[in-house]
């Protein structure tokens, strides 16, 4: 397919492009929303401009927004690269301090850089068609609210469109154009190579010199869970292993994926993120999550994640506490995360007499002293505490994580600035909650010795008190408590 500006008054063609397969259809898409992603040099950009111009064109009067992240890149690249395409003869005035450009029917163009555009700059705006390059930095919420203003009349039904273009990234459009796409979203999807006769050899020699994982992401193309987001909080190497150790479950009983049946003797633990559930249930909102760990043999033994009330969370929590623990030996601990609904969840746990509940100690200013205190309970000092456990573990101890969407979650954990996240979460658009409940199913205070031999078990009950760490503030002195490892308090009583 070719595509062309022609001067209408002389028959002279001005410029034109031969389209790639990709480009093509992302040109004739009947779709609302289309995304376009693919590697280096693919023609990504060139062709959403053209689209833009298309529409401008074809519609007079018609309004339409360019966008990227920072005004420096918009500046540098985008209305650069703008105006090597658009004939001269097809602008009428170009704004500078406007960044908008006017054509000769009286479509507009403006451009914005979305890092710093406000919601009530976006809602006052009617749209004929929006476009975005490099959209693997803009958030949802940006996105959604340029699709709530496609509302210009005089365009036809079809061509109110939103396009956007990105390189292959673990994002927020990966859940929402290819794991759950909704009917009026596009996705396309294009190599380097497709479009290397456009391009310089020596360019295309370079690209292709790169590591196997490098090409597979910014030359060909490939989009998949395989990919890495950056930023993660667990090395390469971690989030390879244990994408390794994954299998198949043995069974499934009641939801609960079961890779290895209890073994009398061996120590359990429970680790429980649980969210709120809603009537809107979907693969878009946070899951509450079990994980049951062997921490005799480090070994992830049992799985389960739905979205329902925490007081039924509780009663199946409960229930499956109950297959790996036996009647002679340690009971299952049951270590809950306590921040929000958790509470709704330990209240109810609380009722069964036969769940050991986790018990942290936190220190108390109203009364000076430290109390013991039920469930795990995540701020941002004490996030780190699970995660660096963790990978303590992966160091010394080789554990096994058997399911394949809590491994999936780990190539999108990452360092966050989003309070809710305590410095550390799942990138926008994913989930945590399997990494959350593994981690607390893994975790124990103290320090992680490699090769240590398990002593034999004690025939009291114990309960594992873990103190999390406290910031005191004496005669203008600041003291941070809560660090060292304390050892188990013997219970004498089984209530």
């Amino acid at each position: 397919m070719k595509i062309a500006f022609q001067d209408l008054r002389t028959g002279e063609e001005l410029n034109s492009w031969d389209l790639t397969a990709s480009q093509e259809r992302f040109m004739s898409s009947p779709k609302r929303v289309i995304l376009f992603s693919g590697g280096y040099g693919c023609g990504k950009s060139l062709v959403l401009l053209l689209k833009a111009l298309d529409l401008a064109l074809r519609y007079p009067k018609n309004f339409i927004l360019m966008g990227r992240k920072t005004y420096v890149e918009l500046r540098d690249s985008l209305i650069k690269e703008f105006f090597s395409i658009c004939p001269e003869s097809l602008i009428k005035n170009y704004y500078k301090s406007e960044l908008k450009v006017e054509l000769v029917n009286q479509s507009e163009i403006v451009f914005r850089h979305l890092d710093k555009m406000a919601a009530t700059e976006i809602r006052s705006m009617n749209l004929g068609a929006a476009f975005i390059d490099q959209a693997e930095d803009i958030s949802r919420d940006v996105v959604l609210g340029l699709i709530g203003r496609l509302r210009r009349e005089g365009i036809a039904d079809g061509d109110r469109k939103l396009c956007l273009s990105m390189n292959p990234a673990l994002t927020w459009h990966f859940a929402d154009f290819k794991q759950n796409p909704k009917p009026e979203y596009e996705l396309i999807e294009a190599s380097t190579l497709e479009n290397k006769d456009h391009l310089p050899a020596e360019y295309v020699a370079d690209l292709l010199a790169y590591p196997e994982s490098y090409k597979r992401q910014f030359v060909y193309g490939v989009w998949d869970e395989s990919l890495l987001s950056t930023g993660t909080v667990f090395a390469t190497e971690f989030i390879e292993h244990i994408s390794r150790t994954v299998k198949e479950p043995l069974k499934e009983v009641e939801g609960l994926k079961i890779y290895a049946e209890f073994i009398p003797g061996h120590r359990y633990q429970m680790g429980i993120d649980v969210a709120e559930a809603s009537e809107e249930q979907t693969e878009k909102k946070d899951k509450s999550s079990i994980t049951i760990a062997d921490l005799t043999t480090y070994e992830e033994v049992a799985h389960w994640a739905g979205q329902i009330p925490p007081d039924i969370v509780a009663e199946k929590a409960a229930h499956f506490a109950r297959r790996y623990q036996g009647p002679r030996t340690f009971r299952c601990v049951v270590l809950p995360e306590m921040n929000s609904i958790g509470l709704a969840l330990v209240n109810k746990l609380k009722q069964e007499i036969d769940v050991e509940i986790y018990h942290r100690e936190e220190f108390d200013k109203s009364v000076g002293k430290r109390l013991k205190k039920l469930g795990w309970r995540t701020t941002r000092q004490s996030k780190p505490l699970l995660i660096n456990h963790f990978q303590e573990l992966l160091r010394k101890k080789n554990p096994q994580v058997r399911t394949r969407a809590t491994a999936e979650e780990f190539k999108t954990f990452i360092y966050s600035d989003e309070a809710r996240k305590s410095g550390m979460g799942a990138k926008i658009g994913f989930h945590d909650d399997r990494i959350i409940s593994l981690l607390l199913a893994f975790f124990e205070p103290g320090e992680v010795v490699g090769g240590a031999v398990l002593s034999p078990y004690a025939k009291e009950t114990t309960i594992r008190v873990h103190v999390q760490p406290t910031l005191i503030i004496k005669n203008g002195i600041a003291h941070l408590r809560g660090l060292e490892p304390r050892l188990p308090i013997k219970k004498w009583t089984t209530i």
